[in-house]
């Protein structure tokens, strides 16, 4: 008798849930292609990913950095070490990079692109 009572509240709970099932396992198959997709991705791939990504929320890191040191003068280098150290701490797969020297002039570069973005946005910010 319990063996059916146990059968009959598992198909009552199948049938008052089964759009959060489905959705469920929806997301949990989308979720299992999409790290199976990524794991499958050679280092190289990884990488870019990353720098597609790091690019992306450059201007986020560099604002945080500006935030923490605004009341420090001459803090350049110590911001720059600060979002170098974010990214690699976010992003570990860089440390996999042959060439480090590239890499950080890289990642220079696109410090510089945010700075004279944020510059830009101050500026505009000011005159408003």
């Amino acid at each position: 008798m319990t063996m059916l009572d146990g059968i009959k509240r598992f198909l009552t709970f199948v049938n008052e849930n089964w759009t959060a099932i489905l959705v469920i396992l929806g997301l949990a198959i989308s979720l299992y292609r999409k790290i199976k997709d990524y794991l499958s991705k050679s280092t190289e791939e990884k990488i870019e990913i990353a720098k597609v990504q790091i690019k992306q929320g450059m201007l986020k890191r560099i604002t945080e950095a500006e935030i923490d040191f605004e009341n420090w003068n001459k803090a350049g280098e110590i911001k720059r070490s600060q979002v170098i150290e974010k990214i690699y701490t976010q992003y570990p797969i860089l440390s996999k990079v042959a060439d480090q020297d590239e890499l950080i002039a890289w990642i220079d570069d696109e410090i510089n692109n945010s700075l004279k973005t944020l510059r830009a946005i101050i500026a505009d910010n000011k005159t408003e």
